[in-house]
């Protein structure tokens, strides 16, 4: 039975025809979304690659198999010869396995720079990294500032690594690891009380953007490619301040992305 309530919510929804859609589209995805975790999974586990995605730290998630897999087919198939992360963690041991079997298949060498503005999370990566896949990344950490960019807030690692990448993986930081602010305004969480000290209003922090992407295009190789994981404002950030232009794909399904793929320019 339809209630009065989800009537009223369907039918606002149906009125807008492209928002109808698209939601309609990630329900219908969603529900297979198990089904497609388990294909990832099996596929990594096939090959003896799953006993390389050991959890180390307790605070640390589960991999996501789905956006592992994305990872690895991604470095196979588009082949780059510098890889830069932003943020370590599963995703790392993705791009090192991919990075192996480019080496030992076609004789092609990658690299990964690993960038990431929380050392707990670098030890925790390089401490459950297997020695055969160390030799494909190189770990850097580097605080993180509040920046103003063309009048908007965005993020920035303070050390970036002196590297010309073809890939850029945005994945980090986390807001609470940006210092600084402007105008009084941070990423990070901060809570506002009343007189008597009861929260008056919770802030979790804001929805984080980063603009190191920006500062590697201008002189970033013709097959440059940018890859954003869930973070939409940032995607959203970069699209209206990257300055060549881009094939952008968007996909909500099957956890989320955001891909920017450099179009054909004149000059090799």
């Amino acid at each position: 039975m339809i209630t009065k309530f989800n009537y009223n919510k369907i039918t606002r929804t149906l009125s807008h025809s492209s928002l109808s859609v698209s939601l309609f589209k990630k329900i219908l995805f969603d529900k297979f979304y198990a089904r497609h975790e388990a294909s990832c999974k099996n596929f990594f586990k096939k090959r003896d690659f799953l006993k390389y995605f050991t959890t180390g730290s307790p605070e640390e998630l589960q991999p996501d198999f789905t956006d592992l897999k994305r990872i690895y087919d991604l470095v196979r198939k588009r082949r780059p010869k510098c890889i830069l992360e932003f943020g370590s963690g599963f995703s790392t041991i993705a791009f090192a396995l991919a990075a192996k079997v480019n080496e030992e298949k076609e004789n092609f060498e990658t690299r990964i720079f690993s960038v990431d503005s929380n050392i707990n999370w670098i030890k925790n990566s390089e401490n459950k990294l297997s020695p055969i896949l160390k030799k494909y990344i190189n770990f850097q950490y580097s605080k993180t500032k509040i920046i103003s960019y063309k009048e908007q807030i965005a993020s920035i690692h303070e050390n970036l690594p002196d590297i010309s990448p073809n890939l850029i993986y945005l994945d980090g930081p986390s807001g609470e690891d940006v210092n600084g602010d402007i105008y009084n305004i941070s990423f990070k969480s901060k809570n506002f009380y009343n007189e008597d000290n009861s929260i008056f209003y919770k802030n979790n922090g804001r929805r984080i953007v980063s603009a190191d992407p920006l500062f590697y295009e201008s002189s970033a190789p013709a097959d440059f490619f940018i890859l954003v994981d869930r973070r939409y404002c940032a995607a959203n950030f970069l699209e209206k301040n990257l300055m060549y232009d881009y094939k952008i794909k968007k996909n909500l399904h099957f956890g989320g992305f955001v891909t920017f793929e450099k179009k054909y320019q004149p000059y090799p």
